[in-house]
Order: C-alpha cells, then sequence, then structure tokens
C-alpha cells in the first residue's frame, strides 16, 4: 500500500558527530540562544505575574536548570540509541496516566497530579512528549512500508491517552494530547482515504463526545460564542485579559507597572494568562519581540528536521516542532479570545515545572538529530 509522505526525501550525510564537550551549549547556537533568552525573560513575567513572589521563581528555575541540563545530555546522543527505548516508554505514560486516576495528589479538586514525596507532576505533561515519539519509533521501526493495521494501532494508541487525559478531567489538554499523536502519524504519510474515514468518524459521534462533557466544560464552549453567557466566570477571564493587552498600547505600561495584573484582576496570570501580562507591561512591540524569537526557535526546529538523515528523526523533529507551535497558538488564541479557554500553558515562559522539563527534554531530541554541519 503507498503511502503519502510529506517530509520524504533522502539526504546521503554521515552520521551525528562523535561527543565533544566543547559543544554542549554549541551545537545550535541560534536554537540554544534562543531558548536562554525566552526561558529568561519567562522567569521575569513569573515574577510578575505571581505578586513578585521570589520563592516561585526559585522554584522554576530550578525545573529551568534541570530541564537544561537534561536537554544537554539527550542532545549529544545518536537517534538510534534510544529510538527503541521511545517507542516502549508509551506504556510507561499510559501507566502514569491510569495510575494518576485512582491515586491522585491530595490537595487538587482534579486527578491530574501524581506525589512523589519531594515533588508533584502531571502525567498528562510528560505524555505529550512521550506520545508523538513513541509513535514515530513504533511507524518507523523497520525500513518496510506502514500497514494499514500500523495506522490504526497508532491511531488507537492516540485515542486512548487522550481519554484517559479526558476522565482527569481535562478537556483542552485531552484535545492537545489527541493532536500531538495524529501529527506524526500525519507527516508520517496518512493516506487521504483514511482521514477521509476518520474525519467522517468524528462527525459521527461528534454528538455523543458533547453529551459527555461536564457542565464547566460545556460552559466554555458556550462563552466563547457569547462572553455574556458567564460574565462572571470564563467570560470575566477573557474580558479582563483582553483589557490588560489593550490597555498595554504599543510600548506597554512598563515592567512591574500593569494595573490589571499586579492588582491581580488577571485570573491564573502566571500560569495560562501570563500573555496577558506580557502584552500590559510591554505592549505590542514586546509581544512582536517575542514573537520575533519564537520564530527563530521554530524556523531552526524544522531547518534541523528537513535536514535530518532518517526518516524517524525528520518526523519526530517536525512534529515537535509543530506541537511547539501549536502550544503558542492555542495560547494566545485563547487569551485573547479567539478560542474557548482550554488551560494551555505558553511555552517555556507560564508557570509549571513539569511543562518547562517537557519541552526542554523535546529541545534535547530535536538537537540529537542535528547535523554537524547544519
Amino acid at each position: 500500500m503507498s503511502n503519502r509522505n510529506p517530509l520524504d526525501y533522502s539526504i546521503n550525510k554521515p552520521l551525528v558527530t562523535s561527543f565533544n564537550p566543547f559543544r554542549y551549549l554549541f551545537k545550535d547556537i541560534i536554537l540554544v540562544l534562543a531558548l536562554i533568552a525566552v526561558l529568561v525573560f519567562g522567569l521575569a513575567m513569573l515574577y510578575s505575574s505571581s505578586g513578585q513572589s521570589f520563592l516561585m521563581v526559585m522554584r522554576q528555575s530550578i525545573y529551568v536548570f534541570a530541564g537544561l541540563i537534561m536537554m544537554i545530555f539527550i542532545s549529544h546522543l545518536k537517534p538510534d540509541s534510544y529510538k527503541n527505548i521511545l517507542m516502549h516508554s508509551y506504556w510507561i505514560g499510559l501507566l502514569l496516566l491510569i495510575y494518576v486516576l485512582f491515586n491522585p495528589a491530595e490537595g487538587y479538586t482534579t486527578s491530574r497530579w501524581i506525589d512523589i514525596g519531594f515533588f508533584q507532576f502531571q502525567p498528562s505533561e510528560i505524555i505529550r512528549l512521550i506520545l508523538p515519539l513513541s509513535i514515530v519509533a513504533y511507524l518507523h521501526r523497520k525500513e518496510s512500508n506502514i500497514r494499514l493495521e500500523d495506522w490504526l494501532y497508532t491511531t488507537l494508541a492516540a485515542l486512548m491517552c487522550s481519554y484517559l487525559v479526558f476522565e482527569q478531567p481535562d478537556l483542552g489538554t485531552s484535545i492537545i494530547v489527541f493532536t500531538s499523536g495524529i501529527i506524526p502519524i500525519y507527516l508520517a504519510g496518512l493516506p487521504y482515504r483514511v482521514i477521509a474515514a476518520y474525519v467522517g468518524i468524528l462527525a459521527i459521534v461528534s454528538p455523543f463526545i458533547w453529551s459527555s462533557l461536564l457542565d464547566y466544560q460545556k460552559q466554555r464552549v458556550l462563552t466563547y460564542f457569547d462572553s455574556n453567557v458567564d460574565p462572571l466566570g470564563d467570560g470575566w477571564n477573557i474580558a479582563q485579559s483582553q483589557t490588560a493587552i489593550g490597555s498595554g498600547g504599543f510600548f506597554g505600561k512598563g515592567y512591574l507597572e500593569g494595573t490589571q495584573s499586579q492588582l491581580n484582576f488577571i485570573p491564573e496570570s502566571h500560569s495560562d494568562f501570563i500573555f496577558s501580562v506580557i502584552g500590559e507591561e510591554f505592549g505590542l512591540l514586546g509581544i512582536t519581540c517575542l514573537f520575533i524569537v519564537y520564530g527563530m526557535i521554530i524556523w531552526r526546529i524544522f531547518k534541523i528536521g528537513l535536514s535530518a538523515q532518517s526518516p524517524f528523526e525528520r518526523i519526530a523533529c517536525c512534529s515537535l516542532g509543530f506541537i511547539f507551535l501549536l502550544f503558542i497558538l492555542i495560547n494566545v488564541s485563547m487569551v485573547i479570545g479567539i478560542i474557548p479557554v482550554v488551560g494551555v500553558p505558553l511555552p517555556l515562559i507560564s508557570q509549571g515545572g513539569t511543562s518547562i522539563v517537557v519541552h526542554l527534554l523535546a529541545f534535547g531530541v530535536i538537537l540529537s538529530a542535528k547535523r554537524p554541519q547544519l
């Protein structure tokens, strides 16, 4: 069976360079410097958005440092050395998603966190990295063409993870998890007739999906179409966020000078709505600069991915690039009211240790696929 593969072209180049301690941070100087710039900016914005909480910044800094160390280590591994590990890591992620439903951390209203004593983490954040990479590793476990059952198995794997996250309950992240699984399947050459079948199935089951949503999840969707439906709930969140961004103007009000953020009008200003604080304090100019740096990161991801030496490396890098871009687009669209509030953090900036580490691990995988002369 022939497969459509939008990324299928071969490059005959030597394998990844050998280990060199002087190239720890300089395997891709542009990408590394852009990442550090966003991370440092994120810590500064976290200090402002958290009510100038030095403790929260210190905690985030620890995760940033740990994530960078792991990124550097992974960047000097050859992808073939961990390809099989990635393929089987899916089962670890699946078990964590099942475990958190039966034994969640105490003190939370949802079953999203696992407490292992010295820190807590969200398995849904980890599965965002494990799922796409394990799918790519499975689809390219051998040189022969991908079979129809391979498409079905990987789609079911993505659906299973998405459903378990939905049961936590976390509708927004469940959609992200499913999309993270579908992106590498599509890039690997999912046939158009299978895509058409998937779209048809989705159209048929969509009424059942809506009926299975919880009341607050339905409310978020309804608020998207009319913010007056819930003016003191999700409607309030979007209204305050839009007010903050709009009041920033072109140059912004200045660092630590935002009224909406400093007076706690913006909900979850240190996590999901931190983009509102950026818009209020640094204005359109600051937002543009942030997007430029994000753009440099995405450019380097796809440059590395499209120049990779094997289909596994190429599709893995490009999948992670699309997922990173998707996170940015969803968070910004959510904050300015284009899409419903789904609780997606702004990559590398929003508060959240698990999210920071997972993103940096992903960049380690991307850097490991970089050719020396690129």
